[in-house]
């Protein structure tokens, strides 16, 4: 049930994160070229360089927003449970696992 729970959490974060980056990107574009964001890659009243440019402005706001969302979500989930997020939970497992076996591995030699 924790699963889900955080999943869920996990989702939303990421939707608002999306949508905030939308308004953040079509902001700064028309902040910084006094037009409207380009509506998609065949938009012939854009260049190739200017659909370029915007592309990586958008994509490096919305993984930022949605890194933060996420991270902000999963700090959220900690304090409210009392315990790490599944997927930390089980990465740290995992990476543990590895270790002692690494351990054992290097005693034999």
């Amino acid at each position: 049930m924790a699963g889900m729970a955080y999943k869920a959490l996990i989702a939303v974060s990421g939707i608002a994160a999306g949508r905030a980056a939308r308004q953040v990107t079509a902001t700064t574009w028309k902040a910084a070229t006094g037009g409207t964001p380009p509506v998609n890659k065949h938009d012939p009243n854009y260049s190739a360089a200017q659909v370029a440019v915007f592309t990586i402005l958008a994509s490096a706001i919305a993984g930022g927003f949605r890194a933060y969302a996420q991270r902000k979500a999963s700090d959220y989930y900690t304090k409210s449970t009392g315990h790490l997020p599944p997927p930390v939970e089980k990465a740290r497992q995992k990476a543990a696992a590895e270790a002692i076996a690494g351990k054992r591995g290097k005693s034999k030699h």
